[in-house]
C-alpha cells in the first residue's frame, strides 16, 4: 500500500525544508523506513558526519525527522497545492 507521510526536521541546522514523500510497504512501518531512505537520498548531508541519520534513526533521532501526518495512499498531487515543503515521491 503506498503512503504520503508529511515530515519536518527536529533541528533546523541547515535551510531544508518541510517534505512529503509518497512510500509504499505493507505495512505503515514498511512505508515509513521506506520513506526515511528516500528522504535521505534525498537530504544525502542529513546522513553524514558526526550528527547522520539512518534509515532506522532518522523518525525520531537526535537530528532527525518527525512525522506530522500520514495518509493511505498518495496524496501528493493534492497536498503540493495547499502547502509549502519539498515533494519527494
Amino acid at each position: 500500500m503506498k503512503y504520503t507521510i508529511i515530515g519536518d526536521w527536529y533541528e533546523v541546522l541547515d535551510m531544508a525544508s518541510p517534505f512529503a514523500v509518497v512510500a509504499e510497504g505493507g505495512t505503515f512501518e514498511e512505508a515509513r523506513e521506506n520513506a526515511a531512505t528516500a528522504v535521505l537520498e534525498r537530504f544525502p548531508y542529513r546522513a553524514e558526519g558526526e550528527d547522520a541519520e539512518t534509515p532506522e534513526t532518522l523518525w525520531g533521532g537526535d537530528h532527525g525527522a518527525y512525522v506530522v501526518a500520514a495518509f493511505e495512499g498518495d496524496l501528493s498531487a493534492q497536498a503540493v497545492d495547499g502547502a509549502s515543503f519539498e515533494l519527494i515521491a
